[in-house]
């Protein structure tokens, strides 16, 4: 009689489903850290979230603290989100606020035959995330996408400044005032005054600041708990943008952001 052959069992793990599976550990250890962010999580409160050892949890934490997806604070001995997560979470809202916003800026443009611009705030700058040009033979170099300016500076960077809480907003025009005279000549009181005018008007106006040679006219575009977190704007050659066609471009460029349905956050 002819004996097969047993073929044994391995409770070894593929490379493959190893993988896997500390892919999704590392997930979760995220997620149970996340839901204690405000005050810290603690080793032991990780460990029993999880439903793994505490070495296993305390090796996954050590590699996440390396790679900034986490902090710690020492005094606490707590675990945070790092502020690698912060700039995954920066460039997915990005590519949210520019997909909701992108056909906006095309029925602006379209409409006022120039340029039109989506800014976001980062950091003391705002940052141009999308550009329409404009239908014109003659247009203004605007911001192109990726360009920084001074929150402050030009339509859209000031109505993001004008909109931001009292506090953010000084914090910002302190930091910026050496910005604000070494490349444009323009003192702090004038961007503050520039500032209570944009508030009462609900959008900016920038006169020959960025250039001698245009305007422009911005909005911001708040969220649904009312949070400034982008801004639109068009600019145009002095020869075009009388002050009718300034309040005008306004109209527009405030009727298109009411349109869309605001971010969530």
């Amino acid at each position: 009689m002819t004996k097969g052959k047993i073929q044994k069992s391995s409770n070894k793990t593929s490379p493959r489903q190893g993988g896997a599976q500390s892919i999704r550990r590392s997930i979760a250890i995220l997620r149970s850290v996340s839901k204690h962010n405000e005050t810290g999580a603690r080793l032991h409160q990780i460990a029993k979230a999880v439903d793994l050892p505490t070495p296993t949890v305390h090796r996954i934490l050590t590699v996440l603290l390396e790679e900034k997806f986490l902090s710690f604070d020492i005094e606490g001995k707590t675990y945070r989100l790092g502020s690698e997560l912060y700039s995954l979470g920066a460039a997915t809202q990005r590519i949210s606020i520019r997909d909701r916003y992108h056909t906006s800026l095309q029925r602006i443009s379209g409409q006022t035959g120039d340029g039109t611009c989506l800014v976001i705030p980062s950091g003391y700058d705002g940052l141009c995330i999308d550009h329409i040009p404009g239908k014109y033979r003659i247009q203004v170099l605007g911001f192109d996408i990726n360009e920084r300016r001074p929150l402050g500076i030009g339509a859209a960077c000031l109505a993001l400044l004008s909109f931001l809480p009292e506090k953010q907003r000084e914090d910002i025009i302190a930091a910026n005032a050496p910005r604000y005279m070494t490349y444009y000549g323009i003192e702090d009181k004038e961007v503050r005054s520039w500032i209570k005018r944009t508030r009462k008007l609900k959008y900016s106006n920038s006169i020959h600041i960025v250039s001698s040679e245009s305007i422009g006219v911005g909005a911001p575009i708040l969220n649904k708990k009312g949070q400034v977190v982008a801004a639109i704007s068009m600019a145009g050659i002095n020869s075009r943008m009388t002050s009718e066609k300034r309040r005008e471009t306004a109209r527009i460029i405030l009727a298109e952001i009411a349109a869309v349905d605001p971010p969530p956050d």
